[in-house]
């Protein structure tokens, strides 16, 4: 069964009396542990996508299966409950806040989860050390590399133990060995952690690493083979 499934999905938004279509009746079915590649021109409806996945949007039609649930018709209530429990998103430029420590940016994450303070500092060390930063937990992000800080967003992201993990540009800002560092580091918790990554970008050679390469145009998905 799939950890994901968009059924006839659409989405347009109104300006000036007119209705501009992003998405047209769009298909999708991710299976749990893939990472799927998202590509397509700017304006071809990438970030629309990624907010209906997350949860930030909801369609207009169409159903939103997302393990088990159907997300289409949730309120904003239950839309906050669903991107609390099951996704993480990883961002191009960071947002770590920049007072906070490193082991404290991933706490404070998990507010939303749990009150239990001691879990939390729990976990959070635990997904530092998952991302090779357990030499860094209690540095602020000016006193890191981006690739490191890049590191503390994944672990971010991976610490509420998400279902899906939503990256847009997630290499963006980073150059070519930190590039490849962040998206093996990716990899190997695809794999061990059986989480489904979706990530948007412009960057050919992150194509390698995806177990599927969609391109978005004209509303919909199509698999151009990676």
């Amino acid at each position: 069964m799939s950890l994901v499934k968009l059924y006839d999905v659409s989405k347009g938004y109104r300006s000036g009396g007119e209705v501009a279509q992003v998405l047209e009746g769009l298909q999708m079915d991710a299976e749990r542990g893939e990472m799927i590649i998202i590509m397509g021109p700017s304006g071809s409806g990438k970030t629309t996508l990624m907010n209906i996945l997350g949860g930030i949007d909801v369609p207009d039609s169409g159903m939103v299966m997302i393990d088990g649930e159907d997300i289409a018709g949730y309120n904003p209530l239950k839309l906050t409950d669903f991107r609390r429990r099951k996704v993480g998103f990883i961002f191009q430029f960071y947002n770590l806040i920049p007072t906070l420590t490193a082991k404290e940016n991933v706490e404070i994450s998990l507010e939303t989860v749990s009150s239990d303070k001691g879990s939390n500092s729990e976990r959070a060390t635990r997904y530092l050390e998952l991302v090779g930063l357990e030499d860094k937990m209690h540095n602020f992000p000016q006193e890191m590399s981006g690739g490191q800080q890049q590191r503390v967003a994944i672990a971010r992201a991976l610490a509420k133990e998400p279902k899906i993990v939503l990256a847009d540009e997630p290499t963006g800002n980073l150059d070519g060995a930190r590039e490849e560092s962040i998206m093996e580091l990716m990899k190997d918790i695809q794999r061990d952690l059986g989480i489904t990554f979706f990530i948007v970008t412009h960057n050919n050679k992150l194509k390698k690493y995806a177990d599927r390469v969609l391109e978005l145009g004209n509303g919909i998905l199509v698999e151009n083979g990676g």
